[in-house]
């Protein structure tokens, strides 16, 4: 059976990466659930120094080497990536969102390959609505880690600690939300 890919953006990567290392290529479920980053995260962390700060810990060189491996794409696959992003891009500046250029290569990235992409950023989560692109908030992706035995509720609880103590929650009621959807 094939992976079921799964793209995680810039922030969704920062949140969960330091407390359910290795995060990524790790398959896992029935479906082979693999999760990835674009090949742009890395320009997109070194070009951001709050996020160099704040996330001292990606530059590690164990956290490095599991971001080499990368979802592989045709040559077919990255011409009609590039024409999805620009595409997306010309929607999110028509439409008034705020994505950036490298959430933008994720949702084309998301669109083309048919995979979901997981963001809690609003402008994102919104356009991949409008545009029929599967994307799935943080909330989902621990559900779905969850169900599959990934990770176990300590992971998660210590996860979200993480998040509360960076003060780097999802959104306001995160804490309330995930007790609801997770035991």
């Amino acid at each position: 059976m094939p992976q079921s890919k799964i793209l995680l953006d810039t922030n969704a990567y920062l949140r969960l990466a330091y407390n359910l290392h290795p995060l990524l290529f790790q398959e896992f479920g029935e479906k082979k659930y693999t999760l990835y980053v674009i090949d742009d995260f890395q320009k997109e962390f070194d070009r951001n120094q709050r996020l160099k700060n704040k996330f001292y810990w990606v530059n590690k060189p164990e956290f490095k080497e599991n971001r080499k491996k990368r979802i592989k794409v045709s040559r077919q696959n990255k011409k009609d990536i590039r024409v999805a992003q620009s595409i997306i891009w010309e929607q999110n500046i028509t439409m008034g969102f705020g994505s950036s250029k490298p959430d933008i290569r994720a949702l084309a990235f998301g669109y083309m390959l048919n995979i979901p992409v997981v963001t809690d950023d609003t402008d994102m989560v919104n356009l991949g609505k409008v545009l029929g692109i599967e994307v799935w908030g943080i909330l989902e992706l621990m559900k779905v880690m969850y169900d599959n035995n990934h990770v176990g509720i300590k992971e998660l609880k210590a996860l979200v600690d993480y998040m509360d103590y960076n003060n780097d929650l999802p959104y306001f009621g995160f804490k309330k939300k995930i007790k609801k959807v997770l035991p």
